[in-house]
């Protein structure tokens, strides 16, 4: 059971008619082998389609979806924090302990 099959008969009905039937349209869209187009001025709106179709497409898409979970980006998350211009350090060192200081305070999971 895989996405809108272009072989999945398709049904094309205005809403007002859609209304006088709609039992006979559950019925079939419960069938799973019948899909119905609801239109409004020949525009259309909606489809009726069986729940377990719709579970399969929605499955199916969270499946296709990249994960969630992101790497945190370290890229331009570096703060220079002290004072890189006092006396008793190289530039080096220096650099180290603000880099050291800034990464304590970035929230990394």
């Amino acid at each position: 059971m895989t996405g809108l099959d272009a072989t999945l008969p398709i049904q094309r009905i205005p809403l007002s008619e859609a209304r006088s039937q709609l039992s006979a349209i559950v019925q079939r869209a419960a069938s799973q082998r019948h899909l119905t187009a609801i239109t409004v001025h020949d525009e259309l709106k909606a489809y009726l389609i069986a729940p377990a179709r719709l579970e399969a497409l929605l499955k199916a898409e969270r499946q296709s979806r990249p994960s969630g979970k992101r790497k945190p980006k370290l890229r331009g998350s570096l703060r220079i924090v002290g004072d890189l211009e006092a006396p008793g350090e190289g530039p080096g060192e220096r650099l180290q302990r603000s880099a050291l200081a800034s990464a304590e305070g970035l929230d990394l999971e």
